[in-house]
């Protein structure tokens, strides 16, 4: 009897220890995190340079309207 639980137990903790070495994901989990602290960075840097008049935020804007004015459509 105490060998079927024992070997219960070794089966039970074997198929516990694949699921915690299963590294799938870790990868994109690591980009989020990296995305989100840069995110973080430009709005810092947005919020505390931004309020100048020739701040970077709105020398931004002005880049981003400047884009959309060169873009054509139709013919």
């Amino acid at each position: 009897m105490m060998n079927k639980v024992c070997s219960y137990l070794y089966a039970k903790a074997s198929t516990i220890g694949q699921y915690t070495r299963n590294e799938k994901g870790a990868q994109a989990i690591e980009y989020v995190g990296v995305a989100a602290v840069v995110v973080v960075l430009i709005i810092a840097l947005m919020s505390l340079f931004g309020k100048e008049s020739g701040g970077i935020a709105s020398t931004l804007v002005d880049k981003v309207k400047e884009a959309i004015d060169k873009i054509k459509i139709g013919g």
